[in-house]
């Protein structure tokens, strides 16, 4: 079967808590970009269904090749039983690098999130 050239896709998860000392594993990996395919993030937007405690979310871009994380928020409040969208423009996420999300509160997590992108077959 081919691989469609342009494919706009949708991932939703409940963020995990960082435990303190950070991550051991991908447990925050949101999405992997393929090989062979860039993304264009078009929208990220994460919802606290908490009905009263704040959440402090950090979503990042990970470059698998230089080690380098990027957070395009980070300990972004979001209040309780509302949502914030977390970019305001279009982000490029070429292949193999990660996108991460995770709360920084040491509870557990009530925040949904969700994030919609284009796939794009490299050429």
């Amino acid at each position: 079967m081919a691989i469609p050239l342009n494919e706009f896709k949708t991932r939703t998860a409940k963020l995990v808590s960082k435990p303190p000392g950070g991550f051991i594993g991908d447990s925050d990996v949101i999405y992997t970009t393929p090989n062979g395919i860039t993304a264009i993030v078009l929208m990220a937007q994460a919802a606290n269904t908490s009905e009263t405690e704040v959440h402090n979310v950090t979503f990042q871009h990970f470059d698998t090749t230089s080690g380098v994380s990027t957070n395009v928020v980070k300990n972004f409040e979001v209040q309780p039983n509302d949502a914030a969208g977390l970019i305001t423009g279009k982000l490029i996420v070429e292949q193999n690098n990660k996108m991460r999300a995770f709360t920084e509160n040491q509870s557990d997590s009530d925040v949904n999130f969700i994030f919609s992108f284009l796939q794009a077959l490299n050429g």
